[in-house]
């Protein structure tokens, strides 16, 4: 069975990078740790621009991202974090294999 996967792309407005890392670092911890559905929060960043930030999130389904974006922690992060974001689009993936 193949799992759910986004892979994000947010562009920061200038300035905001060091104020917006705690935020989402804090909303991936809670969502790999609070929901059972959510299997992988990955937060990256560009080598060469570090407003620009990548996530490449796994959940069991499409569904569980949705309940994902109902969640507390997520809803903190988009409340202290929505005005830094400048552009922001997501890649809806089926994940058909992982390797480690």
């Amino acid at each position: 069975m193949s799992q759910f996967a986004i892979f994000v792309t947010i562009k920061l407005k200038p300035g905001t990078a060091d104020a917006f890392r705690p935020l989402i670092e804090e909303n991936a911890e809670a969502a790999v740790r609070d929901e059972a559905d959510c299997h992988q929060f990955q937060v990256l960043t560009a080598e060469d621009d570090p407003e620009t930030y990548f996530f490449y999130e796994v959940y069991t389904d499409a569904e569980s991202l949705e309940k994902h974006r109902e969640t507390p922690h997520y809803r903190k992060y988009m409340a202290a974090a929505g005005d830094m974001i400048a552009d922001r689009s997501i890649q809806r993936c089926d994940l058909l294999a992982t390797h480690t």
